[in-house]
This record gives structure tokens, C-alpha cells and sequence, in this order.
């Protein structure tokens, strides 16, 4: 099917995460990612064959059915990295948005030319910006071209563990005041989960001593810096 893309889920709840918290979105999960990041909350979503093959037509019908009965402004495609798919995701934007949805793309950041085709139909950019101790590699240059691109009314989210370092938040930092100095900075303690790596290790939140460290740090050189934790965990919600 030239137009489907690997389906996850489909599902109606409350962003729990950054600058939307407490908005009710439709959310599309799409299967496969490019990074493997120890705190991911969806692991069963990164290997690149995860999902289910499904025809675009039955995507739409599904987001329909999601919003039924309640209003729902914007639906948020997440993953995965809904960026690997970008060509199917291109028709699935401009049909949502048609329908009257705002478009929320939540994404690693690390694919600006993927980006470039569903650019000019995203309202919102949620950009997780990689930490190396998270992810296992820089990713800075991609993160800052990426940034240069995304719309206003973006935000930039970093989650920090224990193993986050000064030096980490401080190159996060710059990236974004040197390509997006006016969006939203939102620091995100990781909620605890067993690494992604498979490795037997928890990853855990900083301390709030070191919260609120990189929170200073920020706000050195941006101006809307925000703590703000994963919600939908505490409430319970997907």
C-alpha cells in the first residue's frame, strides 16, 4: 500500500507532557524509530518493522472514530519517529488539518530534511532534543538544524535523568538560543523505567538539587525555561 504507514495505535487522552498539558488530542502512534534512547517510555515502538501495516484510509476513519463524542483540537502524531515515514505522513497532515485539527508533531529532531515534507503542515513542533548520555551519541548539528525550521508555537523538550551532566544542558541550551532562542525550554525529569538498553539499569530523575541547577543554566541565555514532568503517567492515562 503506497499511502500506509506502521500503525501502533490510535487512541483519544490528555497531553501529559510540556507546554499543551491538560489539552485532549487525538494521538497516533506510529511503529519504528532511528535512536534507542535508555528512558523511552514506548520500547515496543523502535524496532523499524514495529506496527501494523495499515492503509491511510483506515487511519482517518480511526481518528474520526478517537474524536467522536468530544472536541478534540489537535492530533498529535507521535511514536516512534513519525519523521521515518514522512511521505504517508505528509497525506495524513493535510487531511487532518482539512478536518479542522491542528497538527502536532512530536519528534527527535534529528531528520530536518524528512522535516522539510510535512513542514509547512505542522502547528506544533514538540522537538526532544538528545541527550549522549541518553541516546549514546551527539546528534547537535542535526538538533540545530532542525530547530532553525520548526514553526512558532513549537517547543523544545530535554529529559534529564542522573546521568545528565552541566556540560549537556549547557550545549542544549545553546543549541536552541543560537536557532530557536524563543521557544519554550521545557526540562523534563524522566519518569523512572527500566532502560530501553535492556541492560538491567533504571533510569531515574536527576536530583531536584540538580533540577534546579539546569534550570539556572537555562535561563542564562532563554527566556521561557520550564520544569514540567510527564503528567499522564501520574494520572494514570496513556
Amino acid at each position: 500500500m503506497k499511502d500506509a504507514v506502521r500503525l501502533v495505535e490510535v487512541f483519544s487522552s490528555i497531553q501529559g507532557e510540556g507546554p499543551y498539558l491538560g489539552e485532549r488530542q487525538v494521538f497516533v502512534r506510529l511503529g519504528g524509530c532511528n535512536l534507542l534512547c535508555d528512558y523511552c517510555d514506548e520500547p515496543d515502538t523502535i524496532p523499524l518493522k514495529s506496527g501494523t501495516l495499515t492503509s491511510s484510509a483506515e487511519v482517518k476513519a480511526s481518528v474520526l472514530k478517537a474524536a467522536k463524542g468530544k472536541a478534540h483540537p489537535t492530533v498529535s502524531w507521535t511514536g516512534g519517529e513519525p519523521l521515518l515515514q514522512a511521505a504517508a505522513l505528509k497525506g495524513l497532515m493535510g487531511w487532518s488539518r482539512g478536518h479542522g485539527f491542528k497538527n502536532y508533531l512530536e519528534t527527535n529532531g534529528v531528520l530536518p530534511k524528512a522535516f522539510l515534507e510535512v513542514r509547512a503542515l505542522t502547528d506544533v513542533a514538540a522537538v526532544d532534543l538528545k541527550l549522549p548520555s541518553a541516546a549514546g551519541k551527539a546528534h547537535w548539528k542535526a538538533h540545530a538544524e532542525f530547530l532553525r525550521l520548526v514553526p512558532a508555537g513549537s517547543f523544545v523538550k530535554v529529559v534529564v535523568t542522573e546521568a545528565t551532566t552541566d556540560a549537556e544542558v549547557a550545549e542544549a541550551v545553546r543549541v536552541t538560543a543560537e536557532n530557536a532562542p524563543r521557544l519554550p525550554f521545557i526540562l523534563q525529569p524522566a519518569t523512572a523505567v527500566p532502560s530501553a538498553r535492556g541492560d538491567g539499569r533504571m533510569v531515574v530523575p536527576p536530583a531536584p538539587a540538580r533540577l534546579r541547577d539546569f534550570v539556572e543554566a537555562a535561563k542564562e541565555r532563554l527566556p521561557d525555561v520550564r520544569i514540567v514532568p510527564q503528567w499522564h503517567t501520574v494520572w494514570g492515562l496513556p
